[in-house]
């Protein structure tokens, strides 16, 4: 075989080599939600690589598979981009917002819209493999962000759904394989282990499914006052022999994955539990109404600390190994130092820079009067909290570079 020959099938065999033997990339990364990535090297305060215009507001996270950025936007497409430069490798055009963040493995991206399908894409050229039919999506309230991520393992795709059931698919296919019913919304996204399928519901229930569907465990959420039904909303992340989640009781709850019992909770009051993420033993929370992102001891549940931050959070942190990344409602990504406990601001949207004196006072303090201008309604002042160009996106963490999404429907590569 005459050398160039040679070199040329063997780099052919290296690239289908590396394309069909990526991890499975999804929401926080992995399966079990753990969000960690080792030796980045991000700079203090990275500068926009290149920014990409979608129609709609993007609440979806971004993925990175090989040299892709996919990410979905309420605009209704689900976009692949290159991660290098931002231009479009393709566009699906879906019949409703894609508020989900995707999975994807074995060269296939997973998504739900808000059409009530559940699609499956060929990664290089983004035709349809197949779709599937759920019950219909819904929203609960105004907060009600996201729709379910996918998480695949071992050739099962799994997702909630606005139709109140967890379900399971044959990846290939889209076959359903077994379906769960709980009793409300299902807009977390399921959290995979080695044997279980751990995932809450807008019905105040924690559910622990065998791969099988068969319910090991369901927990009851406390519940609150303002929240009597104490909506789980967001996903958990599961470690060792035990699984973390907040909810909208204003609760932090650390369960023992076996059997469910308790391990420890912890309350914060005023204020829901956004998302967790774990950085070695610490817990981190991102937080709504208290403006601020908790730490927590993972195995006692004490507090470390809580640095403040100017407002809510409805992402969750992306970790390094001496950092943790996240956005809020006021335009700005944020960077937690997690030896010092200390919070900085490391990049601020163009959106933000332009509204968010509308907001906030020359201290940095939200500004009085807030209430009289949105007539008392704190619907239309969360809407009015999008001009910043809100980050909702979970950071998608690559080297020295960061992704995400934000709400004034641009997605941002940082180095």
């Amino acid at each position: 075989m005459p050398y160039f020959k040679k070199y040329f099938y063997c780099f052919v065999l290296a690239f289908f080599f590396l394309e069909t033997n990526l991890q499975a990339q999804q929401l926080a990364r992995t399966a079990d939600r753990h969000n960690y990535t080792s030796g980045a090297l991000i700079q203090e305060r990275p500068q926009v690589k290149w920014r990409f215009q979608t129609e709609g507001q993007v609440y979806s996270s971004p993925v990175l598979y090989a040299d892709k950025i996919i990410i979905g936007s309420c605009d209704s497409n689900l976009y692949a981009l290159n991660k290098a430069d931002g231009s479009v490798f393709w566009k699906y055009k879906t019949g409703g917002e894609v508020r989900a963040t995707v999975a994807v493995d074995q060269q296939v991206v997973y998504f739900l819209s808000a059409d009530g399908y559940f699609y499956a894409l060929d990664v290089h050229t983004g035709k349809q493999l197949w779709r599937f039919k759920t019950g219909g999506e819904r929203s609960y309230d105004s907060w009600d962000y996201f729709h379910s991520s996918a998480a695949v393992e071992s050739g099962i795709v799994y997702f909630g759904s606005g139709d109140g059931h967890i379900y399971a698919l044959d990846a290939k296919n889209g076959k359903e394989i077994w379906k769960y019913k709980t009793a409300g919304i299902v807009h977390a996204s399921p959290t995979v282990t080695a044997h279980e399928i751990l995932i809450g519901s807008f019905d105040g229930y924690f559910y622990c499914l065998e791969k099988n569907g068969d319910l090991r465990w369901k927990f009851k959420t406390v519940g609150e006052h303002y929240f009597p039904k104490g909506e789980v909303q967001f996903h958990a992340v599961a470690a060792d022999s035990s699984v973390y989640f907040g909810a909208r009781d204003f609760n932090s709850y650390a369960l023992k994955i076996k059997d469910g019992t308790g391990h420890w909770v912890y309350h914060q009051p005023g204020s829901w539990i956004s998302v967790p993420s774990l950085a070695g033993k610490q817990l981190l929370l991102t937080m709504s109404d208290s403006y601020s992102v908790l730490a927590l001891d993972k195995v006692y549940g004490g507090k470390l600390y809580e640095p403040r931050i100017p407002l809510n959070t409805f992402s969750s942190a992306s970790i390094t190994d001496s950092a943790a990344y996240f956005g809020a409602l006021d335009g700005v990504l944020y960077k937690l130092d997690l030896s010092k406990g200390t919070v900085s601001s490391v990049f601020q949207t163009a959106s933000s820079k332009l509204n968010r004196s509308n907001f906030f006072d020359e201290k940095d303090k939200l500004r009085t009067g807030l209430d009289e201008k949105y007539a008392h309604d704190i619907h239309k002042l969360f809407t009015g909290y999008l001009q910043m160009g809100s980050i909702f996106s979970t950071v998608w963490i690559d080297g020295q570079s960061l992704y995400f999404g934000s709400a004034d429907g641009a997605v941002y590569a940082l180095e």
